[in-house]
């Protein structure tokens, strides 16, 4: 009964899954109806929304970009000079307890692991990004939301003029000049910003990827529900590799 309910669930009330039913419904009728081109092009898109959609799926696009970088030990970690951290969006005028913006899922993560990174050895964090969608400083809100933590607010520098990952290297560059940085974003995000802060300048570079989205746990028949949140993180892949292509044609 429990596996039933969640079949109708997520195969039937919710979406993507409703959606792709009705796509591959719809296509398989026009199969039977003759009308073949149509109803080709209906059935790869209800496969590849299906794909998109699961755990799998996901899993499968995102893996590459994560695997890309390992968390290094304490002791290198340990050796920047600067925590450097990028920010991954805002929800303005949405209060978190008693501050008054809160961070979307990447950001808070990201921020969680800056915070960690300097109760281990306290130095100073760079909280970089402005935020275009909510026309708002993200370096400021992360900068509140640390403080809020018990970092040192003189030990933060909020640069809150990045509108994009490109211009994250380009400021954040030109504060650090030439010492050694940790850099903290999502694991997905880190092989485009390593490329673009190696080509701002910024040499002497430790990654330290945060907010994985994978999971090590075992195969089970529910990673091949669709979900809106696996749809996401196919997102959050195929933007990245957007992102990587472009700025290798540059």
């Amino acid at each position: 009964m429990f596996f039933l309910k969640k079949l109708i669930t997520y195969f039937v009330l919710l979406p993507p899954g409703n959606l792709v039913l009705f796509l591959l419904v719809l296509g398989f009728y026009l199969i039977k109806k003759g009308v073949k081109f149509a109803s080709y092009i209906t059935l790869a898109v209800g496969f590849a929304l299906y794909f998109l959609s699961t755990e799998v799926g996901a899993s499968l696009l995102i893996s590459p970009l994560e695997e890309s970088f390992k968390v290094p030990p304490k002791e290198i970690r340990n050796s920047c000079q600067y925590l450097v951290l990028l920010g991954g969006g805002v929800k303005r005028g949405a209060p978190f307890l008693e501050l008054k913006n809160d961070l979307n899922g990447d950001s808070f993560k990201r921020a969680v692991g800056a915070y960690l990174l300097y109760r281990q050895k306290p130095r100073k964090i760079v909280a970089s990004g402005y935020s275009v969608r909510e026309s708002h400083p993200e370096g400021l809100v992360i900068k509140d939301l640390l403080v809020s933590l018990g970092v040192e607010k003189g030990d933060i520098i909020a640069e809150d003029r990045s509108r994009d990952t490109f211009e994250n290297a380009l400021f954040v560059a030109k504060l650090v000049g030439t010492k050694k940085v940790c850099l903290i974003t999502s694991a997905y995000h880190m092989r485009r910003a390593v490329h673009l802060f190696s080509k701002a300048g910024v040499k002497n570079l430790v990654p330290i990827p945060v907010d994985f989205k994978t999971s090590k746990a075992p195969f089970t028949v529910y990673k091949l529900f669709p979900t809106s949140y696996w749809l996401n993180i196919s997102s959050k892949a195929l933007k990245e590799y957007l992102g990587l292509l472009y700025y290798s044609l540059r």
